[in-house]
């Protein structure tokens, strides 16, 4: 084999740095099933099935299961049973989903807190971000300086500058929002260093909790650091009768498009039923971080194995 491991190996002690720091932030690692009946809704992830079989007489019946997306919903379940904060580090699991920056098995590191916003969160991952790169990287023949404070930026205000273009008062369709942020937002934002972009359209954020004061928008961000997506987070949405109209609505999208229609997740809507204490939680994606520490060009440098190898 010709292959060099040294950016697989910085990356494995990166994990191992992500998990002492968050253990030191008062989280507790936990484990969630990665087979589950449903992947959620999002019309804008497919899932991997796989078939149950049972070999002898149990109480789960044959049928589909699923890959997960991400360990979300099996997570709140666990703040719905006491725990206050909780993290896991896992592979997740989605379809088409193969370029230089995706495979369509990565790993995520996600996180929740029981009593925390979106805001705090922001500032967390800020502390965060420096502690495991540094106070200065060099990615692909530029400099960014995490030492000053992240920049933090209204979507509305982002897609005003970069595109000239106006949320408000209309919403803005899917296509058209996508489009935007990849053709005008996202290289905008590559000039503009460590960016957290904030306040999403509420129908951009099916899990997240809609601002008290312009239900228009949610509470939600993204991460944004030389060009890459490193995270994504929300102060939670604890209502069940709002959070299962949001599925429906997913579902009805899903349809509209020819997509396969999960399962409603009802375990996670039952959990909700029961009280989701107010929360907020966030998915990093760890190879991400490890192509910004190790400076690698595509997300197949800093895994022992590409997708299909």
């Amino acid at each position: 084999m010709d292959r060099d491991f040294t950016k697989f190996l910085g990356r494995m002690a990166l994990e191992s740095n992500l998990r002492q720091a968050l253990v030191r932030r008062g989280y507790q690692e936990v484990a969630t099933p990665l087979l589950v009946p449903s992947p959620g809704t999002d019309p804008n992830l497919e899932a991997f099935a796989i078939a149950y079989r049972p070999a002898l007489d149990t109480k789960v019946p044959a049928g589909t299961y699923y890959l997960h997306t991400s360990p979300e919903f099996a997570m709140k379940r666990l703040l719905v049973q006491g725990l206050r904060a909780v993290f896991q580090i896992c592979k997740v699991f989605r379809q088409g989903e193969l370029s230089p920056l995706h495979q369509p098995e990565f790993t995520i590191a996600e996180w929740y807190r029981v009593g925390w916003n979106y805001r705090q969160l922001m500032d967390e991952i800020e502390s965060l971000a420096r502690e495991l790169l540094g106070e200065k990287i060099n990615y692909q023949g530029r400099s960014y300086d995490l030492a000053a404070p992240f920049r933090r930026i209204s979507v509305a205000e982002a897609f005003q500058k970069a595109a000239g273009y106006h949320l408000r008062p209309a919403p803005i369709a899917e296509e058209l929002f996508f489009g935007l942020m990849v053709d005008k937002v996202e290289p905008w934002l590559l000039a503009q260093g460590p960016v957290f972009l904030f306040d999403y359209p509420a129908e951009q954020a099916t899990l997240a909790r809609k601002k008290a004061n312009d239900p228009r928008l949610a509470e939600r961000f993204e991460l944004f650091l030389a060009g890459l997506e490193l995270c994504n987070g929300w102060s939670e949405l604890t209502d069940p009768i709002e959070q299962r109209a949001r599925f429906e609505a997913d579902l009805a999208r899903r349809r509209e498009r020819g997509l396969h229609l999960y399962p409603l997740p009802e375990a996670f809507l039952q959990a909700l039923d029961h009280g989701l204490p107010p929360c907020a939680g966030v998915a990093l994606g760890v190879d991400r971080l490890a192509m910004l520490k190790l400076d690698a060009g595509e997300i197949g440098e800093v895994l022992a194995f590409r997708f299909g190898e």
